[in-house]
């Protein structure tokens, strides 16, 4: 027995080394099985975690959404509930038409941040190019069904459209046909077409620019998106009653402007206006924008831009392209009993043409063309370096919106003897002073202007289309020392500059400036 203890008292421990080793495996399976348990009911909370932040980080922003929902529901005459994003993703545009410019347009050559939007009815869907905030948007036409943008005109506004012309020319509605209808956005609650002294809501309508036919004669009537409210236009069309302010006239010999300089592709002359200045503009071949004041002796209003000699190559093609030189000399005249508008007079190599703000968007199609091509060159903010473009303004150093019965305010701050003042036009007319900190109010005043002049500078604001420089700066620049920051603000929109920067503006920005300082500066105490 003792002989064999050794032998028997081995196998025992062996024996337990293998149990012992068995349990451990087990054990360690066991524990990779949690573990691995474990990993996976927490994943997917950790990745909706992960992917709420990404979202939260990179959500399409309120203003954009409502803004595309809103265009395509007013294309396609439908509820904004009728329609869906189902895609959206944050992009840097190569240029200021967002990647999709219209024919023979000239587009800003710059980054535009923005966004890409798919919407969806279930059935379709339609992609979008926006800037950051969706004040600027494109719809990508050749990605759209046709028959989801309908271009018809709606049956009720036609009916009651022919029912106005058929009033007004005593025939019966068989005999009017509908020549041309355009969608529009008409910039006021007028249509566009509101009297001298009529007080127009300032808000897009959209509507209808319907062109009626009858026998040897036109009427072209704007409406809202419904047909309730119908204008007819009479600086348009060739009805017996319609004002014939658009048949063009000839520039007689003695008001023609002298011939362009060597060097010089193109000038425009603007003059009149509330503040009643004359600008001279001139592109050279180079690609200089040279703009000065007429009579300004110390030329102290002087600005020199510049733009790419590939663009200044296209505009002259586009000038051949649609036959400027076939409008020589002709001046397309302001309707009777206008006031405070403006004169342009663009000369080319070929010719001259002469037309006013009132009447732009009457102008013959191919002059229009030229007329938008222009200004696009005229109001880029590509400088000679004096002064930055336009930046955004931050949202924290954004003023408080307008109290209500104000019209428009400026706060000027800085300059060698650093205070702030602000500026404030009510709409019965005064126009009050007061130095921000005045324990005293000592440095108040109080002066007037007209209501009619009042109502003039909205018109203003609307026709220079102020809103479209909202939440602007245009900084000084870099060194600059010592200057005066203005911040001007209407219902519509906040614009930041300074007196560095104030030559080098935006042309439409600049006549703003120019006709704000001109009622600071005339007002009667």
């Amino acid at each position: 027995m003792l002989k064999n203890y050794p032998t028997t008292n081995h196998v025992r421990i062996v024996t337990a080394l293998i149990l012992t080793g068995i349990l451990s495996i087990s054990s360690g399976l066991t524990f990779i099985k949690n573990a691995t348990a474990a990993s996976t009911n927490l994943l997917p909370d950790t990745t909706n975690e992960v992917l709420k932040q990404n979202i939260k980080l990179n959500r399409l922003p309120r203003p954009v959404a409502n803004a595309v929902l809103r265009d395509l529901a007013q294309r396609l005459g439908i509820f904004t509930s009728q329609l869906k994003i189902i895609n959206y993703s944050q992009q840097t545009w190569r240029d200021g038409c967002l990647e999709l410019p219209q024919p023979d347009e000239l587009c800003t050559q710059a980054l535009v941040p923005g966004w890409l939007v798919v919407v969806s009815n279930n059935r379709q869907n339609w992609i979008y190019h926006t800037n950051n905030n969706g004040r600027s948007l494109r719809l990508a036409l050749p990605n759209t069904s046709s028959d989801n943008l309908p271009d018809r005109l709606p049956a009720l506004v036609k009916n009651r459209i022919l029912q106005a012309a058929s009033r007004r020319l005593q025939l019966p509605i068989s005999r009017l046909t509908v020549i041309q209808a355009q969608q529009q956005t008409w910039r006021d609650g007028c249509l566009e077409l509101g009297n001298i002294n009529e007080s127009c809501i300032a808000a897009l309508t959209p509507g209808w620019r319907v062109v009626i036919g009858a026998a040897n004669q036109t009427l072209v009537y704007h409406s809202n998106q419904t047909g309730s409210v119908i204008k007819l236009n009479d600086r348009a069309g060739d009805s017996p009653t319609a004002n014939n302010s658009t048949e063009p006239i000839q520039i007689s010999a003695s008001e023609l402007p002298p011939p362009l300089d060597r060097g010089v592709v193109f000038r425009q002359i603007s003059s009149g206006g509330f503040a009643g200045r004359t600008y001279e503009t001139v592109l050279l071949n180079d690609g200089s924008l040279i703009r000065v004041r007429i009579g300004d002796a110390n030329d102290s209003e002087r600005s020199v831009r510049r733009i790419s000699r590939q663009e200044v190559q296209k505009f002259q093609q586009l000038l051949e392209r649609y036959r400027f030189g076939e409008y020589k000399n002709l001046n397309y005249p302001a309707p009777s009993g206008a006031a405070d508008y403006i004169t342009y007079t663009l000369t080319s190599r070929e010719g001259t043409v002469q037309y006013n703000d009132f009447l732009q968007n009457n102008l013959p199609q191919n002059l229009q063309k030229v007329v938008k091509a222009w200004n696009q060159i005229s109001n880029s903010q590509v400088s000679n370096g004096n002064t930055g473009e336009a930046v955004p303004i931050p949202a924290s150093e954004l003023p408080p919106p307008l109290d209500r019965g104000v019209v428009f305010r400026q706060i000027s701050s800085g300059g060698l003897f650093p205070r702030t003042y602000e500026t404030v036009l009510l709409n019965d007319g005064r126009l009050i002073r007061v130095r921000i900190g005045d324990a005293n109010d000592s440095d108040r005043s109080v002066r007037r202007i007209s209501t009619q002049q009042v109502r003039q500078f909205e018109q203003l604001l609307e026709r220079l289309e102020f809103s479209e420089y909202q939440n602007q700066s245009y900084p000084a620049p870099s060194g600059a020392a010592d200057y005066i920051t203005y911040t001007l603000t209407s219902q519509e929109a906040t614009v930041q500059y300074n007196d560095i920067s104030q030559n080098n503006l935006p042309q439409n920005l600049r006549e703003v400036v120019d006709n704000w300082n001109q009622i600071v500066s005339n007002a009667q105490t």
